[in-house]
């Protein structure tokens, strides 16, 4: 502003100064006449009052641009989003746990010294292989000796059926004879289930665990004695639980989905993997309020392993359209689900929402928004509904 004035007050007074010199000999010229005198006297004072009155228009101008950049660059900033419409359809996410689809804990069906491991603990076996071998030579002793014995009674047994036919011996006597036949015909096949026995194969293809007893341990003394648990992985379960009131709205009992969406913890939904549906409860748990679910996956890469917690997403409905909004621009209040949107003249307005799923980290909205509505997406704790701002970055979601 004192540039602007000083330069019109020179401008002035240059004018003024180049003008009284013309204006003395004017005024000696005609001295007789006193009209030409005041007319030449009262131009300079008149250019002076034009100068500083453009001065000052200039300067209020100036001080107008400078409180109007001052007064928007004091707006609270916000950053704001436009809602993305798409095709989406609503689910039900829960939380799984993975289960082996088979488990068996293997033991010592027989008493002996340990004298082989046939696996690497925590690796993958196969269906046959052998996993422990207690001492056999006990067994096979038993065997060959059960094995004598019976030979020893079928003979008599024959003997004794010859008498009979030759009314040489009672009847009792042949009958005692067929009763120890059966008596060692059934101590032989117990030694050879038991020899049988000493080897512990694996029942199915699977992972197995650590081993509780080392080569050389007795084993078998007592039926607790738990030697190492084989786990099949290939396929696994999806074990899970969904209340009745949501299950009967997307018609579980009656239309139940054919598949559901299973996903680790901490990978996005659509890198997920498609399960079965395999198994409904008969009946809700009435302490609880929910139905047990299971799913099978087939697991190809073994990366599920039992116990492990998952994500399940249940199909709840057939695709339709909604707009998809930040699941951090959602405020929430008692009354319900809000946004903070812009409008035209740059002021914060307050809109009630209707939500939907959340798909990734975005939030579906059935009601209370349009696709060209500006939605608050940071600095929203630092303005309120009614308040002027100024938008300092803006995304459209999905265009470019």
């Amino acid at each position: 502003m004192g540039a602007a004035l000083r330069a019109a007050l020179r401008g002035g007074l240059q004018t003024e100064l180049q003008a009284g010199p013309n204006a003395k000999r004017s005024a000696g010229l005609d001295a007789r006449s006193n009209a030409p005198l005041n007319a030449t006297l009262a131009a300079p004072a008149t250019r002076l009052a034009a100068a500083l009155c453009l001065a000052l228009a200039m300067t209020l101008a100036a001080c107008r641009d400078r409180n109007a950049a001052a007064s928007q660059s004091a707006l609270p900033q916000v950053s704001v989003t436009r809602p993305l419409a798409r095709e989406v359809r609503e689910q039900i996410d829960l939380s799984g746990t993975v289960a082996p689809s088979a488990t068996v804990t293997l033991v010592a069906r027989v008493q002996g010294t340990l004298k082989e491991i046939g696996f690497t603990d925590g690796a993958y076996v196969k269906q046959g292989q052998l996993l422990f071998r207690i001492e056999p030579d006990t067994y096979r002793a038993q065997l060959v000796y059960d094995q004598a014995a019976l030979d020893n009674a079928e003979q008599e047994l024959k003997r004794q059926k010859q008498l009979t036919t030759d009314n040489a011996t009672s009847e009792s006597t042949l009958q005692k004879a067929q009763t120890t036949r059966d008596q060692a015909v059934a101590k032989r096949d117990m030694s050879r289930i038991n020899l049988g026995y000493t080897d512990i194969r694996a029942p199915f293809a699977g992972r197995i665990g650590a081993r509780a007893f080392d080569v050389g341990n007795v084993v078998g003394a007592s039926d607790a004695a738990k030697l190492a648990t084989l786990d099949r992985v290939q396929p696994v379960y999806v074990n899970f639980t969904l209340n009745e009131r949501d299950a009967t709205r997307i018609g579980l009992f009656t239309r139940p989905p054919r598949t559901v969406r299973v996903n680790v913890l901490g990978v996005p939904a659509a890198q997920g993997e498609d399960a079965a549906l395999e198994f409904v409860d008969t009946r809700v748990d009435p302490d609880s309020g929910a139905l047990r679910l299971r799913a099978d996956i087939a697991n190809p890469d073994a990366h599920l392993i039992p116990g492990m917690s998952v994500e399940v997403h249940v199909p709840a409905g057939a695709p339709h359209n909604v707009l998809l909004i930040p699941d951090t621009a959602l405020l929430r209040e008692q009354a319900g689900a809000f946004v903070l949107v812009v409008n035209g003249a740059g002021v914060i307005e307050r809109r009630a929402v209707t939500t939907g799923g959340l798909f990734g980290g975005q939030r579906a909205i059935s009601a209370g928004l349009t696709a060209e509505d500006q939605v608050v997406t940071g600095g929203a704790l630092a303005v309120s509904p009614g308040v002027k701002v100024r938008v300092v970055s803006g995304v459209a979601q999905g265009r470019s």
